[in-house]
């Protein structure tokens, strides 16, 4: 998941109607002590640092009016007091600034002060301040959203996140209607609520969420809501809405390659590969140059051919043998992609892994015994050249490993190359070089 961060631009937020807390003396002491901390907020926002909030002269009035205006808001004479309400939202919102506060989440509490104050009186809700307030608590919520999705805190995540699209949809989406960076907001707000449903594996919540987040015409140009959606309707055995959702993703994102991929991986576990065998083949026939619809053949072609098990098909040899003509033609087309590099790598060592197959099926005869030292050394001829693809693959990644400008993903392939290698090297008698590529795992602390 990539981190997000987002400007807080939070202006003066001041309290007014003087004449409303000079009624009760808790609400004028909450005034009191917010009108202190707001002195101080605006000295700490030239800092430039968002721990310049965590002061005692910013923490401790804002904690006072907090404590004061908690009990005016529970307190039989003034519980229904629509401006106490706004006030508590306003207090509460600085209080979502706080980082030392982050774990409380105060951007909720403020937005359900707010809803209460505008049940209470619309008009209490005043554009100058009040609007600001509500504005800043939807922008707290989404960071405080990132940060917890950051930190593998989904449910705090998806409450948060919904609270900003609340907030910033205030009153049927009408107060925010000049400040268009919101909408921005709203649909990364919706996206994350259907991610934090998928990332705690809470596939109906993923549906229902992502489906609603991709009714918004910004989250329809979000390739992962697509792709969240189609595995959630896997997860939950829809598979005519899992592959229709695959199928109008390619259709909006015609050169993605992790949509190819699903596809594939859609008809394999569904017990479909000759079908889209079919396909394919039809596919790389009309474009014979494309080196990813040769590369997404042969790992169908490959799969065909894959032990399931404990037992290889008994023609897995012709499979594979596909998949390697294919693979080849692939990489003859985009030498420098380091996938098919991988890919062909990882072939030749299920081919290794069939002849080790072929090699324990045998008996004792003689007969047996001059096949078995023949697949013997097949097998280790193979290793060898698979050696040879991941190596390559190693040789395209460690530079940006090394300058610092690798993908995720990329580093994925490197380190597994790295661990493949180490395992290859000691199996064809070069421990030296497994050595050295244990060596490489240990100093970049690859386990």
């Amino acid at each position: 998941m990539i981190k997000k961060n987002l400007l807080m631009t939070c202006g003066l937020i001041l309290l007014s109607g003087s004449f409303l807390f000079a009624q009760k003396s808790k609400i004028k002491e909450a005034n009191r002590s917010y009108s202190q901390a707001t002195d101080q907020i605006i000295l700490a926002s030239t800092q430039g640092s968002p721990t310049a909030y965590d002061n005692d002269k910013v923490t401790t009035p804002l904690l006072k009016a907090k404590e004061a205006i908690d009990e005016a808001t529970t307190n039989s004479e003034t519980s229904g007091n629509a401006d106490a309400w706004a006030a508590k939202g306003m207090i509460y919102a600085d209080l979502a600034r706080i980082p030392k506060f982050k774990d409380k989440q105060y951007y909720n509490e403020s937005l359900i002060a707010f809803q209460k104050a505008f049940e209470l009186n619309p008009k209490s809700i005043r554009k100058t301040e009040t609007e600001t307030a509500i504005y800043n608590a939807g922008l707290f919520a989404f960071n405080g959203g990132i940060a917890a999705v950051n930190e593998g805190e989904y449910d705090v995540s998806i409450q948060a996140m919904t609270t900003a699209k609340k907030a910033l949809t205030f009153n049927d989406n009408s107060m925010f209607k000049d400040r268009k960076e919101k909408d921005t907001i709203v649909a990364d707000a919706e996206y994350y609520v259907g991610y934090g449903y998928y990332s705690k594996k809470d596939y109906p919540g993923t549906i229902t969420a992502t489906e609603n987040a991709l009714k918004n015409p910004i989250n329809k140009e979000r390739l992962d809501a697509y792709r969240i959606l189609a595995f959630a309707y896997g997860e939950n055995k829809n598979y005519p809405k899992q592959i229709a959702i695959i199928e109008t993703a390619k259709a909006k994102f015609p050169k993605n390659k992790d949509l190819e991929i699903d596809e594939l991986n859609y008809y394999i576990s569904q017990g479909k590969e000759k079908e889209l065998v079919g396909k394919f083949e039809d596919a790389v026939s009309k474009n014979p140059d494309n080196p990813l619809y040769l590369n997404n053949l042969a790992l169908l072609y490959r799969n065909m051919g894959a032990e399931k098990d404990g037992e290889f098909p008994p023609d897995a040899d012709s499979w594979h043998n596909k998949a390697d003509a294919s693979f080849r033609k692939a990489i003859a087309l985009e030498p420098q992609n380091h996938i098919y590099q991988y890919n062909l790598g990882n072939l030749l060592i299920t081919k290794a892994d069939l002849l080790g197959y072929k090699m324990n099926k045998l008996g004792t005869s003689k007969i047996d015994n001059q096949k078995y030292d023949q697949f013997s050394s097949m097998r280790i001829n193979t290793m060898k050249q698979a050696i040879t693809y991941y190596e390559k693959v190693a040789s395209l990644l460690e530079p940006k490993f090394n300058n610092k400008k690798i993908s995720g993903d990329e580093q994925e392939y490197l380190f597994e190359s790295w661990r493949t290698l180490a395992r290859l090297y000691g199996a064809t008698n070069n421990p030296s070089m497994s050595k050295e590529m244990k060596d490489k795992m240990a100093k970049n602390n690859v386990n």
